[in-house]
């Protein structure tokens, strides 16, 4: 399960990434991709390392209902993205 949802998350963030890019901004678009991971790595530690060996077993409940949240709270979000860029980009010749 954990490699079949590496890899989903990694293909998805490729085609979100530079599917939902507006032409000619792919590279800002990459940038802000990468701040992010970078924060991902920063701030998983510290959130980690809180909420599981701080707060013991509340901690673990807290971090699935986090996921939770975030993981249905994303593809409505994609949804929107791609009616927003099916808007303003036009259809490929």
């Amino acid at each position: 399960m954990l490699v079949l949802g590496e890899l989903y998350q990694a293909s998805a963030s490729w085609g979100l990434s530079f599917d939902l890019t507006p032409a000619g901004r792919q590279g800002e678009y990459q940038a802000v991709f990468s701040l992010g991971r970078g924060f991902q790595q920063f701030a998983g530690p510290w959130l980690m390392t809180s909420l599981v060996v701080g707060a013991a077993g509340t901690g673990w409940l807290v971090l699935a209902a986090l996921f939770a949240l975030l993981g249905l709270a994303a593809p409505p979000l994609v949804r929107g993205l791609e009616k927003a860029h099916a808007r303003t980009e036009p259809a490929p010749a």
